[in-house]
């Protein structure tokens, strides 16, 4: 009755469900014996709601109409709550594996965010609905890891949720007070692997868009052992999000250049991206690519000439900028 009062108690609800199942199987009733016991008295709650309206309130029963929805959705997202609670307590894993964890996870990492399940799954996965969460998503053949590996564990203060996809890993952090610096730390991605990581989100109910984030960042790295996060990569995500509009970027600002054979374009290309790792320095540039710093201004100049941009403008800096990570996301010479 609560919960339908203030809504921002359906997670107490929610726990109640999940403590139930769980004490019910522990006296050995049987599960249908329980969900039915539950549907009936909600039955008899949702009567004598009606009832009292009617007595009390004639002039507003047609709102039960409404009202209806909202009861028998808090209903059916306690009645998963008590299933899944009476069931992990009589099948194969323990209360503790938690791989158990593992269905509300992908629900969340998918997107998933009805007001109603987010409060069930924060039961289920022990987990604060509004915390600082972030997700890193990694992939490659080492990134698997062994089927009865731990899911969850706690490693400096942070709360590592491991959640296994066909093609590697997805990590749901519970930071806390960590900065999300700690986190790129603590997730090692070593030969074989590479990783994306999200921000900072506010919730459960956001972790499918830190999802989308980090795959993003993970779309944009270039060689295994790298951890890209996507606050340090927003330009090549935007390049990566929209490859339409990538391949017109690459058309219209290098034309001339993709007209070159590969060794020459390539050449170019190198060189511009070395150049800006460098911060603009040719003396630096000309350490890295091993040639005098005049061969580098030289190559930048044949640059400007070919697509019609100068280096010291800034719009030109960034169409420049911009190209160079859609050439190289969308199958550049490496």
């Amino acid at each position: 009755m609560a919960s339908l009062a203030w809504p921002d108690r359906f997670r107490e609800s929610g726990e109640r469900a999940w403590a139930l199942g769980h004490r019910r199987a522990a006296e050995g009733f049987p599960l249908l014996a329980v969900m039915q016991a539950f549907r009936i008295g909600a039955s008899v709650l949702w009567e004598g709601l009606v009832e009292a309206v009617q007595q009390d309130s004639s002039n507003q029963v047609h709102l039960m109409v409404y009202a209806a929805n909202d009861f028998w959705r808090w209903v059916d997202r306690d009645s998963t709550l008590l299933r899944e609670a009476h069931r992990e307590c009589t099948v194969g894993l323990q209360p503790e594996d938690g791989r158990k964890l593992l269905p509300a996870f992908k629900a969340l990492l998918r997107g998933h965010s009805d007001s109603l399940d987010l409060s069930g799954a924060a039961v289920i996965l022990e987990l604060p609905s509004t915390a600082r969460y972030a997700v890193v998503r990694l992939r490659g053949p080492q990134s698997v890891r062994p089927s009865d590996a731990t899911v969850r564990v706690e490693v400096d203060g942070i709360q590592l949720n491991w959640c296994p996809y066909a093609d590697g890993q997805a990590v749901v952090a519970l930071l806390r007070d960590r900065p999300l610096d700690q986190l790129r730390e603590i997730v090692e991605v070593g030969p074989g692997m590479r990783g994306g990581m999200s921000p900072v989100v506010d919730g459960l109910a956001r972790l499918g868009q830190a999802r989308e984030l980090a795959e993003l960042a993970l779309g944009t790295c270039r060689h295994d052992g790298e951890l890209a996060a996507v606050e340090d990569r927003m330009s090549a995500g935007f390049v990566l999000s929209r490859p339409d509009l990538a391949a017109e970027l690459i058309r219209r600002t290098l034309g001339q250049v993709m007209d070159l054979d590969a060794v020459d374009r390539k050449l170019l290309m190198d060189t511009l991206e070395v150049w800006l790792d460098c911060q603009g320095s040719a003396g630096q540039a000309g350490e890295r690519l091993y040639c005098h710093r005049n061969t580098v201004h030289n190559r930048l100049r044949r640059l400007e000439r070919l697509t019609q941009r100068h280096l010291d403008r800034p719009r030109d800096l960034v169409d420049l900028t911009l190209a160079l990570d859609a050439y190289r996301l969308h199958g550049g010479d490496q």
